[in-house]
């Protein structure tokens, strides 16, 4: 899953550079700005799961997995 985070992030990254980085332009209409603050918004909250899911949740079901198997597991 990690990889697919990765995958992800490159995504992210060519969606904001697409975008100039969410900046509509000068002339747009509503609906064009309050999409490019939605993609805006979508960004954050991915980079924010990918963190949780990458350095608290695989780490504490690594640390669950090992727990489980260590000695005198059945």
């Amino acid at each position: 899953m990690k990889d697919d985070h990765l995958d992800e992030g490159q995504q992210l990254q060519k969606m904001a550079a697409l975008s100039n980085d969410y900046t509509p332009p000068a002339d747009a209409c509503s609906t064009y700005t309050v999409t490019y603050k939605m993609l805006k918004d979508y960004e954050k909250d991915m980079h924010l799961h990918i963190h949780l899911e990458n350095n608290i949740l695989f780490a504490k079901a690594v640390q669950l997995e090992a727990a489980l198997n260590g000695p005198g597991a059945a």
